[in-house]
C-alpha cells in the first residue's frame, strides 16, 4: 500500500509543488481585510456577491465610503475557493482601499494578477471575478447614493 503523505500544519501535503507565487501563498496563508464571523454584522455601505457556477467560487466584498470624497474607507470580503481565489480578493481589498469609487472600478483582473505576481492561466478568472465583485458592490452604493445634481 502507498504511503500517505504527510501534511504540514498548513494543510499543505508535504511534496506537493506550490505553484503559486510567493505573494499568492502570502495573501493566501494570510489574507489581509477577510470578515471574520457574520457578514450580517459588518455595518457596511454596499455589498456586492458574485459566483462562477464553472469552478464553484464566490465572493462577497463588502465597502464603507465617505460620503463626501466617495472613497473607499474599508473593505471587508468573504470568498469560498481555491487559493488564487483568496489571494485575489485578499490584494484586490488592499488595492482598492483609500481610491474614489471611480478610480476603485478601473482595477483591472491584469492589475491584480500582476500585484500577486502572476496566476497560472487556468486561474485567471479568479481575479476576474473578483474585480466583478468590487464593481457590484460600488454599483450597490450608487444605486443607494446616488449624485446630487448641482443646481447651478
Amino acid at each position: 500500500m502507498p504511503k500517505k503523505p504527510s501534511t504540514s500544519a498548513n494543510g499543505f501535503s508535504a511534496g506537493t509543488p506550490w505553484i503559486y507565487s510567493d505573494i499568492v501563498k502570502e495573501h493566501f496563508l494570510n489574507p489581509r481585510n477577510f470578515l471574520m464571523g457574520d457578514e450580517n454584522k459588518y455595518q457596511c455601505d454596499a455589498k456586492g456577491i458574485v459566483g462562477n457556477p464553472i469552478c464553484g467560487d464566490q465572493m462577497l466584498m463588502m465597502i464603507k465610503v465617505d460620503e463626501k470624497s466617495r472613497k473607499i474607507t474599508d473593505v471587508k470580503w468573504k470568498t469560498y475557493g481555491c487559493a488564487s481565489a483568496i489571494a485575489s480578493t485578499s490584494a484586490l481589498s488592499e488595492l482598492a482601499k483609500e481610491r474614489t469609487l471611480d478610480d476603485a472600478l478601473k482595477i483591472t483582473a491584469e492589475e491584480i494578477e500582476e500585484y500577486l505576481g502572476g496566476l497560472p492561466k487556468h486561474k485567471f478568472h479568479c481575479s476576474v471575478l473578483g474585480h466583478e465583485a468590487l464593481a457590484s458592490a460600488i454599483a450597490n452604493y450608487k444605486k443607494k447614493h446616488p449624485l446630487q445634481k448641482s443646481s447651478i
